[in-house]
């Protein structure tokens, strides 16, 4: 009997489990932080557990940053801010109440954004092809394929070769006041 060859997990199938497991850690993540807003007892083991999980999503983030989908973030800046800020439970205990709340709208930002990458992956997963997007001054818009048809600069680019004349007209008229007034206040006129 010939074995059956297992199927390889395309690009976005191994991008969309990084990008799920990094979404579950973050949300254990969390609970470190309302536990350095509480009172209650931090111990050796949480704080172990905390590094573990901080090395644990580092690792992920580094591994879904090179599988990720072309234009399509997770609040990878974010994360890595709020990682270097968050030294330890004892250490987010001691930090004044405003920067602990900044610190958990920086970890909501990337919850979001998280979420959304994983949705955006699974539908991906699920057989949709993103447009292509064409760059700019490729020639793929009609107004570009219109201007190089005739060799001539688009409207816009050629507006904005012309001299600024409202703004000249208005800088003679403001001149042209303040001489006047500064002539009648010495007597001139």
């Amino acid at each position: 009997m010939a074995k059956e060859k297992q199927k390889q997990p395309t690009q976005v199938e191994l991008a969309l489990n990084d990008a799920q497991a990094l979404l579950d850690i973050w949300l254990r993540i969390k609970a470190y932080f309302v536990k350095a807003a509480s009172e209650e007892e931090i111990t050796a083991e949480d704080e172990k557990m905390f590094l573990d999980l901080k090395s644990e999503v580092q690792r992920l983030q580094r591994l879904l940053k090179n599988k990720m989908v072309a234009d399509l973030t997770f609040g990878e800046d974010k994360m890595q801010e709020l990682l270097r800020q968050s030294i330890s439970i004892r250490h987010l205990r001691e930090l004044p109440r405003m920067d602990r709340q900044l610190l958990i709208n920086s970890w909501h930002y990337v919850f979001v954004h998280l979420a959304r990458a994983v949705g955006a992956l699974q539908f991906i997963n699920e057989g949709y092809r993103p447009p292509a997007r064409a760059k700019s001054g490729s020639g793929a818009n009609i107004s570009e394929l219109k201007g190089g048809a005739g060799g001539e600069k688009t409207k816009k680019k050629a507006k904005k070769d012309r001299p600024p004349v409202g703004k000249i007209i208005l800088v003679v008229v403001l001149l042209g006041a303040a001489v006047y007034i500064l002539g009648k206040r010495l007597n001139m006129f």
